[in-house]
């Protein structure tokens, strides 16, 4: 059993008391556990790098052009659906 699980099951020991000083006396250990926890994860991160970061951008871009071109064709056959419909019911 580490430090860590050590200081773990004595923080979830005391807090497991359910009186406010219990649970004060408890907080720094289970902050420091979890500071500790966040940077363990934080080591674990795999960041992109710039030619990755850049190929993922030109796809969102094109995307987004595709996208907006295909919805202006869209509303433009709508509308040219919608007004031609309402001039054959307005004569």
């Amino acid at each position: 059993m580490g430090s860590t699980e050590i200081r773990r099951a004595k923080a979830t020991a005391v807090a497991d008391e359910d009186s406010f000083g219990n649970r004060m006396k408890a907080w720094p250990d289970r902050t420091k556990d979890f500071i500790e926890e966040v940077r363990a994860e934080m080591k674990k991160v795999n960041y992109p790098n710039r030619k990755e970061v850049q190929a993922t951008t030109t796809v969102v871009v094109i995307t987004v052009f595709v996208f907006a071109a295909f919805f202006y064709v869209i509303d433009n056959v709508i509308q040219f659906g919608m007004s031609h419909l309402l001039k054959l019911f307005h004569s």
